[in-house]
């Protein structure tokens, strides 16, 4: 069975790839049961796993964007994550935030915990871009700096005046002066007028008077 996993070219896999490749097996769907009983393979998800003997091989990460785009979509790398990941944060972040046009959901997962915050389509469109990481097979969708920091606010912020919301993002979210300054103004322009939100409209008008 190890020979088996070892032909998946990717540390994730989904049961209908499985049962392809044990479709000489009698009860192949038996035979998954087991490998997730002897932990050779870690259940996210129902029909979706993590091969463990990738990560048990030295100090390899796990693929957590790309997790994050695949266990429930479409969707994107966004929010607290997405700001980490670009390091606009300095709080090392838990959950893997994500973004999706889809309901409201969360994993909990052997690995960690996934949220995704629904969002209309016509502000879910803007600002997305595919990133890949070295070392893992495969790229992930990702907001940008512009669109994560947008979708934070948006979600979190709400009903707060232009004021308010500069101090939380200096003080209760404290991202850098320096670092919302390099942000691109255009594209938040953008952001702010595809979402027709009073929050994201403040933090651009915030981001053109530092």
């Amino acid at each position: 069975m190890r020979n088996i996993l070892d032909t998946i070219e990717t540390s994730y896999v989904d049961c209908q790839t499985l049962l392809a490749h044990l479709s000489s097996y009698q009860n192949p769907r038996d035979w998954i049961a087991r490998m997730v009983k002897k932990e050779e393979l870690l259940r996210l998800k129902n029909g979706f796993f993590l091969i463990a003997s990738r990560f048990r091989r030295g100090n390899v990460n796990y693929p957590y964007e790309q997790i994050g785009n695949l266990l429930y979509g479409p969707s994107y790398i966004s929010l607290e994550w997405a700001l980490s990941f670009y390091g606009l944060i300095p709080e090392r972040v838990s959950v893997v935030t994500n973004v999706t046009i889809g309901s409201n959901k969360e994993f909990a997962t052997p690995i960690g915990t996934f949220s995704y915050h629904h969002l209309s389509k016509s502000r879910y469109s803007i600002g997305i871009d595919r990133k890949e990481i070295e070392g893992q097979i495969g790229g992930f969708l990702i907001a940008t700096p512009e669109k994560a920091l947008a979708d934070w606010l948006f979600f979190t912020c709400k009903n707060m005046n232009k004021d308010e919301l500069l101090l939380d993002i200096l003080e209760a979210k404290r991202m850098e002066k320096e670092n919302l300054q390099l942000l691109n103004k255009e594209m938040l322009k953008e952001i702010s007028h595809q979402y027709k939100s009073e929050t994201v409209r403040y933090l651009y008008n915030i981001l053109k008077e530092l």
